[in-house]
């Protein structure tokens, strides 16, 4: 018997949705959906839905005009990277043929559930990840993005005041002020000079198009060393590509290592790969190691007093110390792009 969802309750449980799945879709019986494990359910719930027809992905939104509209976007750009041979997670249709199922003030997709592994970092999926990313790049070049500043994007600016925090929670922690100070200084340098290789008028020569907005490991699902999906398409939009490039970098093959050596490997196996579909303009190489650096202090530094001072089993003074030996890396290879060494 179907569900009037006129009387249908707010959701306040999986018998709601394992209902609403029932009467929306034709996908057989449906078993009650469980939370998803070890997934962030900040934005939107994601819950795991067993049916006859086989498993998907429920996620659920506010039913808000600004959020459908992009969520609709996202349906459509999955849509044109599967026709493309990129792999995402297919968009399942409702019965009247939508993909977005709107119940009181609430609303609900479903997404065919894609096996997999978030990636761990190894010269195969480096590539391969440098490749999809190429390849996303190349075949949306023209597809309609929503209206948003290009130029600027969520690490853009200089993080200062996040920075402090860091700085004072290291502080407290840490037992020798002076080195903490040192390291500190150096982060700060490397953050002056980023101001105006990043600035306004340079962004200028950044080429733009449909970026993912969000690249790393997390949203990277492999089987072994097959990529099986690219997730999370929420951040996609207009931007510079050096965004989802530098993002690549600082989660990829900076992040986890202080070793000069490593660093140079995997970030010359991502741009490497990345380059077989676009080429990285001078501008764009001068300029990536301090978007890098930008993006990887902001987010350590968001981090960290959010986390209790700890972030990846580092406390905030060994962070200070890695960023500093990090920045100084970053800042080396852009002087190198600089003058073509």
């Amino acid at each position: 018997m179907a569900t009037d969802t006129r009387i249908t309750p707010k959701l306040s449980g999986m018998d709601v949705v394992q209902a609403i799945i029932q009467e929306h879709y034709e996908l057989g019986a449906v078993q009650l959906p469980r939370q998803l494990e070890a997934t962030h359910q900040r934005r939107h719930r994601k819950m795991v839905v067993e049916t006859e027809q086989g498993v998907y992905l429920a996620k659920t939104y506010h039913r808000d005009a600004v959020v459908l509209d992009n969520l609709r976007f996202q349906h459509n750009l999955s849509s044109h990277l599967l026709e493309n041979g990129i792999p995402v997670a297919e968009i399942k249709r409702a019965r009247n043929g939508k993909g977005i199922v709107e119940v009181d003030d609430w609303a609900m997709e479903l997404q065919h559930f894609v096996p997999g592994e978030p990636m761990q970092v190894t010269t195969p999926s480096l590539a391969t990840s440098a490749d999809a990313l190429g390849r996303f790049h190349h075949v949306c070049r023209g597809v309609p993005v929503p209206p948003r500043d290009a130029r600027k994007w969520r690490f853009s600016e200089v993080p200062r005041q996040a920075l402090q925090k860091l700085f004072h929670v290291a502080r407290q922690i840490g037992t020798d002020h002076n080195q903490i100070d040192g390291y500190c200084n150096q982060i700060a340098l490397f953050l002056h000079d980023s101001t105006e290789v990043l600035s306004s008028a340079k962004r200028e020569a950044f080429e733009t198009g449909l970026i993912h907005g969000d690249w790393h490991g997390g949203n990277l699902l492999f089987q072994g060393e097959t990529l099986t999906a690219i997730l999370d398409l929420e951040f996609a939009g207009d931007g510079c590509y050096l965004e989802d490039i530098a993002y690549a970098v600082s989660n990829l093959c900076i992040r986890t290592t202080l070793s000069p050596e490593k660093m140079q490997h995997r970030t010359n196996i991502l741009l490497d790969r990345y380059q077989v579909y676009r080429t990285l303009t001078y501008a764009e190489l001068v300029a990536l190691y301090y978007a890098v650096g930008v993006k990887h202090i902001t987010t350590v530094s968001y981090q960290a007093p959010q986390m209790g001072g700890k972030v990846a089993g580092y406390t905030a003074s060994e962070w200070l110390e890695r960023l500093a030996a990090q920045c100084q890396w970053l800042a080396e290879q852009s002087r190198r792009a600089r003058w073509g060494e």
